[in-house]
């Protein structure tokens, strides 16, 4: 069985990233190929920011899910509409807007949400984290 985790809630203002980052290594470590993908969408996007720093006493969840996505080959997608508009930008998104600097984080891409209709059309179960 194939899942898509689909997280909307913030990763600073909710536990869903860090939930959601409970059930993939779970998920894994009993299946390994059981994640086809995850889709951040709405403010979980933040999660891919690579300037965020915080503070020294708490999970670097970005860390974590960068890990997380190296370990088990699992895609981590952001909606680009939302992304952008937090200022979350890939570099070829910086050339576009004429950016000095991009913002995202390595292991995240930016994706439409034409990515999250098709992962749900091809896996078993979509699992949101709000």
């Amino acid at each position: 069985m194939q899942y898509t985790l689909l997280i909307t809630g913030s990763p600073y203002q909710s536990k869903a990233c860090h939930t959601a980052l409970r059930f993939i290594k779970a998920a894994t470590s009993k299946y390994p190929n059981c994640i086809k993908g995850v889709f951040f969408y709405e403010d979980a996007v933040l999660i891919g920011n690579q300037t965020a720093q915080p503070p020294r006493d708490e999970i670097n969840i970005v860390k974590a899910w960068q890990e997380v996505a190296k370990q088990h080959d699992v895609p981590l997608y952001l909606c680009i509409a939302a992304a952008v508009r937090r200022g979350i930008i890939s570099e070829s998104e910086s050339h576009r807007y004429e950016l000095g600097q991009h913002t995202l984080a390595e292991q995240f891409q930016l994706e439409g949400l034409g990515t999250l209709v098709d992962l749900m059309n091809t896996t078993n179960k979509v699992i949101q984290f709000r």
